[in-house]
């Protein structure tokens, strides 16, 4: 049996909505995402999993350290709320997808496969260390897909996956790197 065959049986145990697979040179890296994250996104220069600071530290590296696998696994939880503009809620739902994606990385880890895994950004502490202080758990934090470059909204509907399912729903997408 193959990784990836070994990857999608797990895939298959875990609350996942949508899964698919790809060869690295479908995932559409971008230079121009850290700009869309500084001008759009709070976290930007606050959380050591999400640009500037994540991974080396440096956009064209993290693209680097992607292209060094050859397939990648992506997927996503949705959940349904009552209010998806609520940010208590979204970090709740957050968590869970966590939750769901250091279970499945575990499992996958076990198999031995060389991968890497990039998710929605660290929700581990209520307040991240960044910029003044060291990450307290950098073995647990999960950098942002953003953060290596990766257009999320681009490569979900490059694979035919749903990126929005209306109004009351909170979609979140992790990805694991890994090489057969």
């Amino acid at each position: 049996m193959s990784i990836q065959q070994q990857i999608e049986e797990i895939a298959l145990n875990y609350p996942v909505c949508e899964y698919t697979f790809g060869d690295i040179e479908e995932v559409p890296f971008s230079d121009k995402i850290w700009y869309i994250c500084k001008t759009d996104c709070k976290r930007y220069g606050k959380s050591w999993s999400c640009p500037p600071y994540a991974g080396a530290g440096d956009l064209e590296k993290n693209i680097e350290k992607c292209k060094n696998y050859q397939k990648f696994l992506v997927f996503s939880t949705v959940t349904e709320v009552e209010n998806a503009w609520d940010a208590e809620v979204c970090l709740a739902c957050q968590k869970d997808h966590t939750e769901v994606t250091d279970q499945m990385y575990e499992e996958i880890k076990a198999l031995g496969v060389e991968s890497f895994l990039l998710s929605t950004g660290c929700v581990i502490c209520e307040e991240c260390a960044c910029p003044n202080e060291p990450c307290r758990h950098p073995e647990q934090r999960h950098e942002s897909m953003e953060s290596h470059g990766i257009n999320v909204m681009q490569l979900s509907d490059a694979k035919g996956m749903c990126y929005n399912y209306g109004g009351d729903t909170v979609v979140y997408f992790s990805m694991v790197l890994f090489n057969e």
